[in-house]
């Protein structure tokens, strides 16, 4: 018979399974912890507290003159933003593109910041053809777009901006104002002919000089404004165009040419050539828009070639002609240290659109296209401390202390209305016969630039910028 053997003790729990179930619990702490991170912004701030901001110049194309420079211009602002603190406490993020003057580059640009760098705010474009396009991919996606530069008076339209588009550069709706009465009262020609390009700029601001010449009093002989196209879209010649416009019974005292330095330099040359074959045309006076206020550009290439500008007159907003506003000397000063030359066109205008939408997210707190919106009228207009170009410590300053804030900007006072628009006033351009050099005519101030706008209909009154805007489209005739 076999000897019984005591009962086993119980089995002690294996060291293996004891440290399987710590390397669980550990696991699963760390998952919570990362969750809590990703979500919480614990390793990366959260979207709507990083401002992100993507350029669309012309650095190449028709208006590669500009672009660069306006670039440099945003680029100031934020270099001196970021230096300063930044937005939200965080550095504010630049994406560039490049739109070479052509609105369907321009679009897709447009759409590279917005679905691979998620901007919240877009600068740009350089010319109104561009904007046309950028604009409504914009408002398609939530994005605030403020140019520097893009002056056609289509976009003071809620309709067509839903409100994403500002500008810092005026609207040519005044400038067609003050082309049309100088012609009327200054010069006193009674009849008028247009000629622009066929892009927003051209067929905006010869609509609006049309309507108000009309308005004056004086007749616009041809059926229409003339539309043309773009040197840098094909055209090489002008000569049917002007026959168009010019050769008509009765013909027109002075011709307004809205236009870029390529298309008004062909211009020019068909209009001179076609001199010795169409008698009438050297009773007529020749009228420039701002576009071709470019001394090297226009004026000067077109000397060079042996032709005589002495009798071209223009329109351009005060700032083309020195006119600038009290903070602009400082602010030129800083732009030439920062890049070794002195600022040009709509850089100035650059600055101030970067300097607005930092602003904005700012004040609200978040910096999403939505923020940026709801907030760039509050800290553009008045009441509210003046923040000067470079005082951004100020602004952190003030905003923080929960006070108003009004942005007073390299360009002007830059006080936007809730159409996008700024006021600005205005300059009649000459060419000294001598020199070849552009200098002021004359002087429209921005007062005398809004007493020469058309009268509201009776129920409305003219008391605010907003209903002056307003008031400024009810004469341009509808885009073609």
């Amino acid at each position: 018979m076999e000897e019984q053997q005591a009962p086993a003790a119980p089995a002690k729990p294996a060291p293996k399974r004891r440290a399987l179930w710590i390397v669980i619990a550990v696991v699963v702490v760390v998952v919570v912890v990362l969750l809590a991170a990703l979500l919480g912004g614990l390793f990366g701030p959260p979207e709507d507290r990083v401002l992100k901001i993507g350029t669309v110049l012309s650095i190449t194309g028709g208006l590669a003159a500009y672009g660069t420079k306006n670039r440099q211009g945003v680029q100031l602002a934020l270099s001196e933003i970021n230096a300063a603190g930044g937005v939200l406490g965080r550095p504010v993020q630049e994406f560039d593109q490049d739109d070479n003057t052509q609105p369907t580059t321009a679009r897709s640009a447009a759409t590279t910041v917005v679905s691979q760098n998620h901007v919240d705010a877009i600068i740009g474009p350089t010319g109104s053809g561009q904007c046309s396009t950028v604009v409504e991919v914009a408002k398609a996606n939530g994005v605030y777009e403020m140019s520097g530069s893009c002056t056609s008076p289509k976009f003071s339209n809620l309709t067509l901006t839903g409100g994403w588009w500002g500008r810092t550069a005026p609207s040519d709706a005044l400038q067609g104002v003050v082309a049309a009465s100088y012609a009327h009262s200054n010069l006193s020609l009674a009849r008028a002919a247009t000629i622009g390009i066929n892009n927003a700029y051209g067929t905006g601001l010869s609509n609006v000089f049309a309507g108000n010449f009309s308005r004056l009093g004086g007749t616009v002989t041809a059926s229409s404004p003339r539309y043309v196209t773009e040197v840098q879209n094909g055209a090489t010649d002008y000569t049917l165009d002007l026959e168009a416009v010019l050769d008509v019974s009765p013909a027109p005292q002075i011709l307004y040419v809205v236009a870029y330095p390529p298309d008004g330099i062909l211009l020019v040359k068909n209009f001179v050539a076609g001199l010795g074959t169409h008698a009438g045309w050297a009773s007529v006076q020749l009228l420039f828009s701002e576009g071709l206020f470019d001394q090297t550009g226009f004026l000067d290439a077109l000397t060079t070639q042996g032709y005589n500008t002495s009798a071209f007159l223009g329109t351009a907003p005060s700032a083309y002609g020195g006119l600038t506003g009290p903070n602009y000397a400082n602010w030129a000063a800083t732009y030439n240290a920062k890049w070794g030359t002195n600022p040009g066109l709509f850089d100035d205008s650059n600055y101030d659109a970067a300097f607005l939408i930092a602003l904005a997210a700012q004040k609200a707190g978040s910096a999403t296209g939505q923020a940026i919106k709801d907030n760039i009228q509050s800290v553009a207009n008045p009441p509210g401390t003046k923040i000067y170009p470079g005082e951004w410590a100020k602004a952190l300053t003030e905003l923080a202390a929960g006070h108003d804030i009004d942005y007073e900007g390299a360009s002007g006072s830059v006080n936007i209305n809730s159409l996008g628009d700024p006021l600005s006033g205005y300059v009649v351009w000459a060419v000294n016969g001598t020199s070849h050099q552009a200098y002021n005519r004359e002087i429209f101030p921005e007062s005398l630039v809004v007493s020469l706008l058309p009268a509201p209909p009776a129920a409305m009154s003219v008391a605010s910028h907003e209903s002056t805007a307003f008031v400024i489209g009810l004469v341009a005739r509808p885009e073609a």
